[in-house]
């Protein structure tokens, strides 16, 4: 019986073949054109043309060699965008003067170049390509070296919205609802087809199936050696919409319980479709991997270990990669050296799991399905079956993961699969705009989960500089406070409202606080932290 485990060094050298180390004569050309310019970090398409027709454009070996002005080299594969053109999407890390040499097994395509220069980033919400932030590997920072607090927002069918228009306005207008709300980090799918529970068309706000499919054929008898450029050309002014407003794009490559027929397990197909996303997408600064939404369902782990290789392997600008919900593999450390954070789905027990998650490997967490909040008429109303929890509830489990160092993707039932009302504003909005706004006033990079520092709730904490505490149950309380150099000052924070109210001054010793009467039973938080005054004078 044929093993359906890839043999990763056959996948990896039908990418690679196609890119010959020495460059074959160039085709005849015309003198080359002054250099474009280009922003730094903004993703560029460099178009070749040839007269030549393989029988399938899709298959034809095409990449660039890319050098940029401080010497960083490296290979981007190119991709066939129809009407005899292929083409090299390259983003410029780095201002300066950039080259690039083609190399293709058509000669026509062969060492031919290009150069462009790179001039400054325009975009403020741009910051180049989300990393691990070395010094605190529990969180994120960008090339530029702002700081990320993810607020993650899952919306699976995004891109279903606009299919078939010029242009992607809904998804630019439900983008900026998000946006105002502080959701930075979409979770969404490079393709679905179907729900198996509202399959077929439900109605007007259902979009599955989609318009369009990834591939050539149907989703029934799909063509796998041909890319559907109609849907892709749409991803990529979705994908575009989604970076010029500085939110990052959470690829989900797969997805094993939306009724989509992938090609067979380490076939030509399955390698043209992973190199197509890296040719496509590797050059958007707001990308992140990953191999498969619910990738537990995937049984055969060297798989999925050999396509997270093949992906640290061909994308040159090094864009994180995670696995969604994988707990055997994550746990049993399958994915220490191939994932650079941890995407889990969990239904309860959210700090107490997170911390037990931070306690395998130090790297950030991320519970990227941990409830769904449903729609306008309450409870029942919802698209899926699964356990629906009110606004309040959702953010509070938020705030449990949050005090346990982790982070969190919100869903709303109209947005979160194929039956989407992309306009909607759910009271949930409001509730982690307060959230974000919270902790992004915080040096929450620094703090750290503290047992013991409170005599009820929980506590985050950077010992004698910040101080976070959060009550499930407003009671009394009290707060051990130690190596203060000056006196902290405190507040306290309404979770539903994103009210400010003054607690006072602290010096070290184990401090009583009594929440706001008046705020009634709802949850409660206390921050405490240096003065900017007495932070600089400490540190002098």
């Amino acid at each position: 019986m044929k093993s359906r485990t890839p043999h990763y060094c056959l996948v990896h050298c039908f990418v690679l073949a196609a890119l010959p180390v020495a460059l074959a004569a160039a085709a005849p050309s015309a003198p080359p054109a002054a250099p474009a310019a280009v922003p730094r970090w903004q993703p560029h398409d460099f178009t070749f043309a040839a007269q030549a027709q393989p029988p399938n454009p899709f298959l034809v070996g095409f990449a660039a060699a890319v050098k940029g002005p401080d010497g960083r080299e490296f290979t981007l594969p190119g991709f066939f965008d129809g009407n005899g053109t292929w083409k090299i999407r390259c983003a410029p890390t780095v201002e300066g003067t950039w080259t690039l040499v083609t190399q293709s097994d058509l000669q026509e395509l062969d060492g031919r170049t290009a150069s462009f220069t790179c001039g400054k980033n325009p975009n403020p919400n741009v910051h180049g390509v989300l990393r691990v932030d070395q010094a605190h590997p529990r969180h994120f920072v960008f090339d530029d070296g702002t700081r990320f607090f993810l607020q993650g927002y899952e919306y699976d069918w995004l891109w279903a919205l606009d299919l078939g228009q010029p242009g992607v306005s809904t998804v630019e207008k439900s983008l900026d609802i998000l946006a105002r709300h502080g959701f930075n980090y979409v979770i969404l799918n490079a393709y679905a087809h179907d729900t198996g529970w509202r399959k077929g068309k439900t109605g007007p706000d259902d979009y599955g199936p989609p318009a369009l499919y990834a591939w050539e054929g149907s989703n029934e008898q799909p063509d796998h050696r041909r890319m559907n450029l109609a849907y892709w050309r749409h991803y990529d002014r979705v994908m575009a919409a989604l970076s010029e407003r500085g939110m990052q794009a959470h690829m989900l490559i797969k997805v094993y319980n939306k009724q989509v027929k992938w090609p067979a397990h380490g076939s030509q197909e399955e390698s043209l479709y992973f190199r197509w996303l890296v040719a496509r997408y590797a050059a958007y600064p707001n990308l992140i991997w990953d191999f498969s939404k619910e990738a537990h369902n995937e049984k055969d782990l060297a798989y999925k270990q050999g396509w997270l290789k093949y992906l640290r392997e061909t994308d040159p600008y090094r864009h994180l990669r995670t696995v969604h919900d994988d707990n055997a593999a994550y746990d049993s450390g399958a994915y220490d050296n191939l994932c650079d954070y941890r995407a889990d789905q969990q239904h309860s027990k959210w700090r107490e799991t997170a911390l037990k998650q931070r306690a395998l490997r130090q790297w950030p967490v991320v519970n990227v399905e941990f409830q769904y909040e449903p729609g306008p008429g309450g409870l029942e109303d919802k698209t899926y079956g699964g356990g629906h929890s009110t606004p309040e509830e959702s953010l509070r489990r938020a705030w449990e993961i949050a005090l346990a160092g982790g982070y969190m993707a919100y869903y709303y039932t109209y947005t979160a699969w194929d039956v989407i009302r992309p306009l909607h504003v759910p009271p949930g909005y409001l509730y982690y705009k307060h959230f974000g706004d919270f902790w992004r006033a915080t040096d929450y990079w620094m703090l750290e989960p503290s047992e013991g520092l409170v005599s009820e709730g929980w506590c985050l904490a950077n010992p004698g500089r910040e101080y976070v505490a959060f009550q499930n149950v407003p009671r009394e309380f009290t707060l051990k406070i130690a190596g203060a150099a000056a006196p902290l000052k405190a507040e306290w924070f309404h979770p539903h409202t994103g009210r400010r109210t003054a607690a006072g001054t602290f010096r070290n010793g184990t401090a009583t606080f009594t929440p706001p009467a008046h705020w009634g039973s709802t949850p409660v938080v206390l921050h405490l932290r240096l003065s900017v005054v007495a932070d600089k004078q400490s540190s002098s």
